[in-house]
């Protein structure tokens, strides 16, 4: 461990602003440019590097106003912006993977789409005849869109019973549905 990262030799209670912001002050003179370096070289990215380095210290201050000091401020700083990178580097992965969805391509259905699109259309609309005639309705109507107390309105019962009836009507549309599945 370098000598940077010593704790800095100054006490802090949650007495005053003055004694925080001293504290704050002496410990970025202290740290920041090893905590920079550290972000620097893990991202590649001189803007990244500059805010995480900063979230760090404000992460610093937030654990100082709650009455709670590292007993080493330049390794908790250090633990913290490499936490901050790590989830940084997992959220732009994150991104990149899931990028790809948010395209829309207006490209033409495919026939083995059509197909498949009606064999499951016609599955639903026989899984959902099963049903008694209240649960199909409460189904449609909340796949529609419409809030619970319209629907609970609708079909003159409490907006709870209605949340139960739901629950226990996507359960059997499930069940039928995967029986469907199964038979193929």
């Amino acid at each position: 461990m370098s000598p940077a990262f010593e704790p800095v030799p100054i006490a802090v209670q949650t007495v005053g602003a003055e004694r925080l912001e001293a504290f704050v002050i002496a410990s970025y003179e202290r740290h920041e440019a090893e905590i920079h370096g550290l972000l620097l070289a893990v991202t590649r990215d001189p803007e990244a590097a500059a805010d995480l380095t900063q979230e760090a210290f404000v992460r610093l201050i937030e654990q100082l106003r709650r009455g709670r000091t590292p007993d080493n401020v330049g390794g908790w700083l250090y633990r913290t912006a490499s936490n901050l990178a790590i989830s940084r580097g997992r959220r732009a992965t994150v991104a990149r993977r899931l990028a790809p969805r948010l395209v829309r391509r207006d490209e033409p259905a495919t026939p083995d789409r059509i197909v498949l699109d009606r064999e499951r259309n016609r599955a639903l609309d026989a899984a959902l005849g099963q049903l008694p005639v209240a649960d199909r309705i409460a189904l449609v109507m909340a796949a529609q869109g419409l809030s619970g107390e319209e629907i609970a309105a609708h079909l003159g019962m409490r907006h709870g019973a209605l949340r139960t009836r739901l629950t226990r009507a996507r359960a059997k549309l499930r069940e039928t549905l995967e029986r469907g599945e199964a038979a193929r």
